[in-house]
């Protein structure tokens, strides 16, 4: 009756030896799991969209084989996520290494609704990479890191100079108005401004759109001259007030952006 008592005994112990050790080899193969990143690029999509593709380069250098790699990269502003990809690999053997190019679709409206100084002003965005993975074919597991990366405004700098108001004919004034921005972004810009003009009084005094466009890491300079039936009379409380700028392009929408002069 002892025997058979002694040989569970005996079995179970070895099994939670070959448990144990198991785990334990898992375990290193899992610190073992190297990642590097590389530099992120943009390119804008035929839908006006803001492709970021991230190389990753995984090396498994443990004693297992990785099993369903789902690599999952969270966009992040000011707390808020802007956007998420998935991308995954069936299997990663032992000794092996490979390169992945990871898309993700940014949306640059949902950036600007997030914090709009992300369009007039350079910073950093905040990536968050989650791997899930399994290995030794049944042990789950998931590791997890953060990353920043530059990103250039697309309206940085915008300054608008002094609004000049000056009578053109009896009925009608000239209004001037020059402003300029550098496109710090990694892709060309392009759109249309729309300038609606209010008296010191807040009246409408008029509106004029024009197209614009920019180069990456480039300088825009624009001057908008446009007619308003604007009379010798009201002309003088149109030498103070301020114009609400919109700008429309294929990547996003913003306005008012509300200038005051005079």
């Amino acid at each position: 009756m002892n025997v058979p008592i002694r040989a569970l005994s005996l079995a179970t112990t070895i099994f939670w030896i070959l448990l144990v050790s198991f785990i334990a080899v898992s375990a290193f193969s899992l610190k073992d799991l190297n990642f590097s990143l590389d530099e992120p690029k943009f390119t804008v999509t035929a839908d006006g969209k803001l492709l970021f593709s991230l190389p990753l380069s995984i090396e498994n250098r443990g004693y297992c084989d990785l099993k369903d790699f789902q690599l999952t990269v969270f966009f992040d502003t000011t707390g808020r996520i802007i956007s998420a990809g998935k991308s995954c690999v069936p299997i990663i053997q032992r000794g092996k290494s490979l390169t992945l190019l990871h898309n993700a679709t940014l949306s640059i409206d949902d950036i600007a609704k997030s914090a709009e100084h992300y369009l007039f002003n350079d910073a950093n965005l905040t990536a968050q990479v989650t791997a899930g993975l399994t290995f030794a074919d049944f042990v789950p597991a998931q590791i997890s890191t953060n990353f920043t990366f530059s990103w250039g405004a697309p309206l940085y700098n915008f300054s608008a100079g002094q609004i000049d108001v000056a009578q053109f004919n009896a009925t009608h004034s000239l209004v001037s108005l020059p402003i300029s921005f550098e496109n710090h972004a990694a892709f060309d810009l392009e759109g249309t401004m729309r300038i609606v003009l209010f008296d010191s009084a807040d009246s409408l005094v008029g509106e004029s759109q024009t197209r614009f466009q920019a180069e990456q890491h480039a300088l825009c300079h624009e001057r908008l001259e446009f007619y308003v039936p604007l009379s010798a009379g009201s002309l003088a409380a149109a030498q103070r007030g301020h114009c609400n700028v919109y700008f429309s392009t294929a990547l996003f929408e913003y306005g008012p952006l509300v200038i005051h002069y005079g």
